[in-house]
């Protein structure tokens, strides 16, 4: 619950030409858990302002690249395919979810492992569309 806020903070570092809103198919109430924001400022990412929000149908629509963190989503975010336009491209990460309590401390470096990873993709995908 804590992927898209990630890439969308590591896209607005990296990228000089555009900006990237970040959305869930489920949002999640609240602010992030001290685990992500701690592990992003590992990599120069501030997230303390970050929180979930629910896609929207606008949002949808006037994207230009959607990317879906985890195969086990695609299914849930088919019912969206006729509300994005017809040049959005779609992408498919397969990054893990970590599920984490507040207390779960040993899990910290699965945190940063994973921004990590979402920070390769990031860099690959600015490469890849600019």
């Amino acid at each position: 619950m804590f992927r898209s806020q990630i890439a969308e903070a590591w896209y607005n570092h990296l990228s000089r030409k555009n900006k990237a809103i970040s959305a869930a198919l489920i949002s999640h109430e609240g602010e992030l858990s001290w685990l992500v924001t701690k592990s992003s400022k590992e990599f120069g990412l501030d997230l303390k302002k970050q929180y979930s929000k629910e896609v929207t149908k606008k949002m949808l629509k006037e994207a230009d690249i959607i990317i879906i963190m985890n195969e086990n989503l695609k299914e849930s975010f088919s019912k969206y395919k006729n509300i994005i336009k017809p040049s959005a491209r779609i992408e498919i990460w397969n990054i893990p979810d970590i599920v984490a309590k507040e207390t779960d401390k040993h899990l910290y470096p699965e945190f940063v492992k994973t921004c990590e990873i979402i920070g390769d993709k990031v860099k690959q995908l600015i490469k890849k569309y600019g």
